[in-house]
Formats: structure tokens, C-alpha cells, sequence
């Protein structure tokens, strides 16, 4: 059996049929021709759609994480916030209760204001800087001394 070329082959050195069998092997190829271009965009189509909303769900997907994981970074550092704000609040609230307490507000004025009852005699102990040496009378003192000596020297 030869093969059939049609009109649009490089080569037309035959002439074609002009009956109904030719005519309708013609129809039926061009249909079958036209009926793999439409499969294989079916198929395209079927392919790509697909990849292109499981692109976009795994997008949504990995930025829901990401907003997750910040707030849950979020949540962490509001809940050391918050018992870092009720050890406040309980020693706020122990304080308010002691300085309720007469005796505690007693104590209070004569430790801080150096107060005393009748009869008390209140003493003064120097700081640690004084015991070391460093009270800024003793400095001024000292430079004074030093910068007469300056000043007799010229």
C-alpha cells in the first residue's frame, strides 16, 4: 500500500482524488489529528493546573508556619513577661502590707531618716567607700595641700 500524502507535503508531483472515500480518509485524519492536539492539552491542562494550586497551597502552607512560629515566639515571651509581672505584683502586694504595719513604718523612718524613739541613741557607721579611704573631704584636703606646695615652689 502507498502512502497518502496530502496537498501540503514539499513534494506535489501527483494529483489527488476528488471522491467521497478520499474526502472522508481526509475528515477522518484531520480528526484524528485534531483529536491529539485537543488530548495532549487535556493532558497539559490536567498537569499543570494541578502543580500550580499545589504550588500555591504549599505558599500558604509554609507562611502559616512561619506566622505560627512567630507567634508562638510571641507567646513564650509573653508568658515569662507575665510571671515576671505577678513575682512583682506579690512582692508589691507584701510591701503594701507591711507598710500597713505601724512598727514596720517605725522602723522604716528610723533606719532610712535616722530617727529616734525617746531615750535612743542613733549612731552613724561610715560606708564602705569612707572605710577604704575615699571620702571627697579627705581628697580636697589633700589637693589643697598638694597645690600650695605647687604654688610656693614657683
Amino acid at each position: 500500500m502507498t502512502k497518502r500524502r496530502s496537498s501540503n507535503d514539499r513534494q506535489q508531483n501527483y494529483t489527488k482524488l476528488d471522491n467521497d472515500y478520499v474526502r472522508n480518509t481526509d475528515k477522518a485524519i484531520n480528526r484524528k489529528i485534531e483529536a491529539r492536539k485537543r488530548k495532549i492539552r487535556r493532558i497539559a491542562f490536567f498537569a499543570i493546573v494541578p502543580v500550580v494550586i499545589i504550588a500555591v497551597l504549599l505558599n500558604i502552607l509554609l507562611n502559616q508556619n512561619e506566622t505560627l512560629a512567630a507567634k508562638e515566639q510571641k507567646k513564650v515571651e509573653a508568658k515569662a513577661n507575665l510571671s515576671d509581672l505577678k513575682e512583682e505584683r506579690d512582692s508589691l502586694n507584701l510591701r503594701i502590707k507591711q507598710l500597713e504595719n505601724d512598727e514596720y513604718i517605725a522602723k522604716l523612718l528610723r533606719k532610712e531618716y535616722f530617727l529616734s524613739e525617746k531615750g535612743e541613741i542613733v549612731f552613724i557607721m561610715p560606708d564602705e567607700k569612707d572605710k577604704k579611704g575615699d571620702i571627697p573631704e579627705k581628697k580636697d584636703k589633700k589637693d589643697d595641700v598638694s597645690e600650695k606646695k605647687g604654688k610656693k615652689d614657683d
